[in-house]
């Protein structure tokens, strides 16, 4: 018998198997929150920790104290005294206006002494606007600098360091952000409708300067304007200068009969109605025009709807303007009963 295959001894066989692609492996080990090219280092949060925090420190005292002083608003205090100035000379315009009617013989006059009281009330919603303005010009840079600016950046250091670590972290970085455009929004609010408004009232001072002396250079017969003693430094005075003139013109006109003294006033009316206008547009619509563009911005980058305080506050003034205006027409009527008896 051949014993050469029991000499041989026991072979080990190989199982037959593929070579497995290393580079491209079936499966991954999830990574830990945290990992991967946007991982943050220790250091680096330490120094924008540390940057963050002295940043909300600049902003809570020196930036605060700064623009909640009123010599930061120079200027806009300037436009705001003015606008103030132009209203209490309308409001005095309107009364001498009221008195040169109440002068006038008979129920000539009574449609404008209606009008001059409408004008009372809305020119003391544009004195309590304006007052506002001034009041809330320093308190909002003081309530933005102060608090809004801190928290904001304090809800960015907490998301800064929960990053990775809780889900929910990104609602910290959002609030932040919201927090600092609420807080940018508030601190340019007034400014910002100041020099729109100064821009407005200078546009208006130009045309009604250039129609005054359009008039002058065309005028052939003799007219209100042309009775006044201070024609030679006329073009130097301002608009409450040159409405007192024409209204002391048309009280003055009394003494050639009672529709020529209401034609005259009258006709000035028209004016003061105008430049009332005016101060309405500047002291009310520009700073509401404003206020809702900024609510827009705030609502496209917070998401945050602030609209329906708009609407409360129009129903606010709106109520002030009525009762003001009740209030003017009923001491109006006071005064042509007492002028009457």
């Amino acid at each position: 018998m051949d014993n050469s295959c029991f000499d041989e001894g026991p072979q080990h066989v190989a199982p037959a198997t593929e070579e497995l692609d290393a580079t491209e492996p079936d499966y991954l080990l999830p990574s830990q929150p945290g990992d991967g090219p946007r991982r943050m280092s220790e250091q680096t949060r330490v120094i924008v920790t540390v940057v963050l925090v002295a940043l909300a420190l600049v902003s809570a005292f020196p930036m605060a104290a700064h623009f909640s002083s009123p010599e930061t608003y120079a200027s806009v205090t300037r436009t705001l005294d003015g606008q103030k100035s132009t209203a209490l000379g309308l409001v005095a315009t309107a009364t001498t206006a009221s008195v040169a009617v109440s002068a006038i013989p008979g129920d000539v006059g009574t449609p404008i002494a209606g009008q001059l009281a409408d004008l009372s009330g809305k020119l003391a919603a544009v004195l309590a606007i304006i007052y506002l303005e001034k009041f809330l010009l320093t308190t909002f840079g003081l309530i933005a600098f102060r608090f809004l600016v801190p928290a904001g950046v304090a809800l960015m250091i907490l998301w800064l360091w929960l990053r990775g670590r809780w889900s929910p972290s990104r609602v910290l970085f959002v609030w932040g952000v919201k927090f600092l455009v609420v807080a940018l929004a508030l601190a340019t609010l007034v400014p910002v409708s100041a020099g729109l408004t100064q821009t407005i009232t200078d546009q208006y001072q130009t045309s009604l300067a250039a129609e005054e002396a359009g008039q002058e250079a065309n005028k052939t017969s003799e007219t209100v304007y042309e009775d006044n003693a201070g024609h030679d430094t006329k073009e130097n005075q301002n608009i409450l200068e040159r409405l007192g003139s024409a209204i002391s013109d048309g009280v003055s006109a009394l003494a050639s009969g009672a529709a020529d003294a209401a034609s005259a006033v009258g006709e000035q009316l028209n004016k003061l109605i105008d430049a009332v206008a005016v101060s309405i547009v500047t002291a009310c619509l520009v700073p509401l025009a404003v206020l809702l563009l900024y609510f827009w911005l705030i609502r496209l980058f917070t998401g945050a709807d602030l609209t329906g305080y708009v609407s409360k506050a129009q129903g606010a003034v709106g109520s002030a303007v009525r009762q003001a205006g009740l209030a003017t027409s009923g001491a109006v009527k006071r005064h042509r009963a007492s002028t009457s008896a």
